[in-house]
């Protein structure tokens, strides 16, 4: 569901995306820096219009623009992927939220938030998708086979998410702009707020963000309070840019966010059969990140560099373990950065192309204590360590004009200390090839493949020697080898997906086992297709997935699942959106559903939810949206929650009927 926000008036408009190398790259950063000296020197140089553009992402992958981020009014992160069958994202409060791409859990995925690194091995009954998406501009998820330039780590693709800036918020020739938004959730009793103000002088501009939820546990469509659920996230960015008459631009900005609040005993689970007591839960995430990028590129120098901190803090107040309860701390830390240039060029072989090459690293460290556990002592600091130095190449060509191709290369050579001062020294190539052939107009054949080298991850922080002395035997590295091939067509209002994907992950890391080579050999594979048919005031677009998850030939239970993945079965997904131009109005209905599954004690279900909307021309830049999710009050498990076949764990059910009231106003 798709808007093109403008001054006075929110219109649909289109519809949500159906989407030695070290010294190459040294060297590619040294003459781009002479050739740029050299061009402010030379007055005769013209430099090219000034762009500001998203990267579409690989055939078969998801893109999420701001007009569709916009026209969904996403509450959290799963309302972000709604309708991509794809991606999906587990219930209950944001504290268990998870995030999956092809059934790959994503901590076996590459994600960025603004270029930050997420490193997400706190807990395994701890959410991974912590995101605000009030701020959010777009989203790209590379599924299965992922470029090398998307970072280190992608096992099963990557997710990067980007945020707004002062340009996305101020006019062309205003000084100040920004929104104001309110929402009001009767099934939570409690409001959403968030407010953006934004200002731009000269070269400099400026943006600070904060958001609020407030409210009490939902109830589910059976009217039972669903314990743990309350809505008690707050976030805070602030960003500042400095733009250069070149086009040079340079970008510092932070973000604060926590989750405070009672969750379960464990939080992916609604609830323990042994009547385990909710419990206080902590989290809070700060990150830094300077970044340099050029908005007036040439062929030869088109750079990007980010340099970023990210830091993530988890308490868990009186957690039952056997007879006792102990207090868990953990500190995750991630320093990260990123040095890149994109040269235009067909190398004198094809049509035309671009050819990224840089280097990448991370410095990431997991420091975890606890009163009591193994040690019985309290408390004592536990560090594991991972550092990672990376350099790739990705070229992407046009052969000719109806056959394109991209492909890459990097090298990883990884350091890794455990807890018991163990040294580990890894290194690992990786590479990867996608092609697209035009077989007649609008008619497009793809394939892709890749072979990704995996590292070793950080330990669960917080239980690091908890239940047992950590041992680092035989402990290696994970390697994925992802597959894929697809069609994609438009003609005339029609246009559609479908492509079969398999994705092998061998030694998928039990990050919270103490024997920590314990690993499992993960294989995904499916099919998804989706379709949209267009009209002058409308869309009607549906999607499918079947998703079959496996681990060491098995089927993997859902309790087992964290860290590895989830198997989705079969999702089917309809979206309609109409508008009536002249009257300011809109109004939309969604529907996702998912057939039973036995092998997991899954029951089918079938959801609804509606929406509509009002843009008053006598409130000039308001819009006012009611929803309705959940229209006919089901009670039913997500196909993304763990929990379903296992007599020890009581899973989230999710929201029954809820009236969703939100205004927002731009300024």
């Amino acid at each position: 569901m798709v808007f093109v926000q403008s001054r006075g008036k929110s219109y649909l408009s289109a519809l949500r995306g159906s989407s030695c190398l070290q010294v190459v790259a040294l060297a590619a950063s040294v003459s781009g820096v002479m050739m740029k000296t050299a061009a402010a020197e030379d007055a005769a140089v013209t430099l090219k219009p000034i762009e500001v553009t998203t990267t579409a992402v690989a055939p078969g992958g998801v893109q999420i623009n701001e007009d569709a981020l916009e026209a969904a009014n996403p509450q959290n992160i799963k309302d972000v992927f709604e309708g991509e069958t794809a991606v999906t994202v587990s219930g209950g409060s944001d504290a268990v939220r998870k995030t999956y791409v092809n059934g790959v859990e994503d901590t076996n995925l590459n994600v960025t938030i603004d270029g930050t690194r997420q490193v997400n091995s706190a807990f395994h009954h701890l959410g991974t998708s912590f995101i605000d998406p009030g701020l959010l501009k777009a989203v790209r998820v590379e599924t299965g086979v992922g470029p090398a330039d998307a970072g280190p780590g992608a096992l099963g693709g990557s997710i990067a998410y980007e945020t707004k800036d002062a340009r996305d918020l101020v006019e062309d020739g205003e000084t100040f702009g920004g929104f104001a938004r309110l929402s009001y959730d009767f099934n939570v009793d409690g409001f959403s707020e968030g407010l953006a103000v934004a200002a731009k002088h000269g070269p400099a501009e400026a943006m600070i963000y904060g958001s609020m939820d407030g409210g009490h546990n939902y109830d589910d469509g059976s009217g039972n309070e669903v314990d743990g659920t309350a809505p008690e996230m707050d976030n805070l960015i602030g960003k500042f840019a400095w733009s250069a008459d070149d086009g040079g631009r340079i970008e510092v900005n932070g973000t604060y966010l926590t989750d405070e609040g009672i969750r379960p005993a464990r939080a992916n689970f609604a609830a323990l059969a042994n009547g385990a007591t909710p419990i206080f839960n902590s989290y809070k995430r700060k990150s830094l990140n300077v970044s340099y990028k050029d908005d007036a590129p040439t062929d030869m120098y088109d750079p990007e560099v980010v340099l970023s901190y990210n830091r993530s803090e988890l308490f868990i107040d009186d957690l039952a373990f056997g007879p006792n309860t102990f207090d868990l701390h953990s500190e995750t830390t991630s320093i990260n950065g990123k040095l890149a240039n994109t040269f235009t060029s067909g190398l004198g072989m094809f049509q035309d192309g671009k050819i990224t090459v840089g280097m990448d690293f991370y410095h990431d460290t997991g420091v975890g204590n606890n009163e009591g556990g193994f040690a019985a002592v309290a408390p004592i600091d536990y560090e594991e360590t991972s550092i990672n130095t990376g350099a790739f190449a990705q070229f992407r060509m046009a052969i000719r004009e109806d056959w394109r191709v991209s492909f890459g290369g990097r090298l990883d050579r990884q350091w890794f200390e455990g807890v018991d001062g163990t040294d580990i020294d890894e290194f690992g190539a990786s590479g990867n090839i996608n092609t697209e052939y035009d077989f007649v107009p609008g008619l497009t054949g793809y394939a892709g493949m890749s072979n990704t080298f995996g590292g070793i991850p950080l330990g669960e922080a917080a239980i690091y020697n908890f239940a047992g002395v950590w041992n680092y035997d035989g402990l290696k590295s994970s390697r994925a080898r992802s597959y894929k091939v697809g069609t994609k067509f438009e003609h005339g209002p029609f246009d559609g997906d479908v492509n079969i994907y398999r994705t092998e992950i061998d030694g998928s890391h039990e990050r919270g086992s103490a024997t920590r080579n314990s690993t499992l050999d993960l294989v995904s594979k499916g099919i998804n297709i989706s379709g949209r048919y267009k009209y002058g005031d409308g869309y009607i677009r549906a999607g499918y997935t079947h998703n079959d998850f496996s681990a060491n030939g098995s089927d993997l239970g859902t309790t087992s699942s964290s860290f590895h993945g989830l198997e989705m079965g079969d999702v089917f997904t309809l979206q309609a959106m109409h508008n009536w131009y002249d009257l300011g109005l809109a109004a939309g209905v969604s529907v996702e559903a998912a057939l039973e599954d036995e092998d997991f004690n899954r029951d089918g279900y079938a959801v609804t939810n509606i929406h509509g909307e009002w843009m008053p021309e006598v409130v000039e830049d308001l819009t006012v949206r009611v929803d309705v999710k959940n229209l006919f009050d089901k009670t039913y498990v997500s196909r993304a929650t763990a929990g379903t076949d296992s007599a020890a764990a009581v899973p989230f059910n999710e929201p029954g009927r809820t009236f969703l009231v939100s205004a927002k106003m731009l300024f």
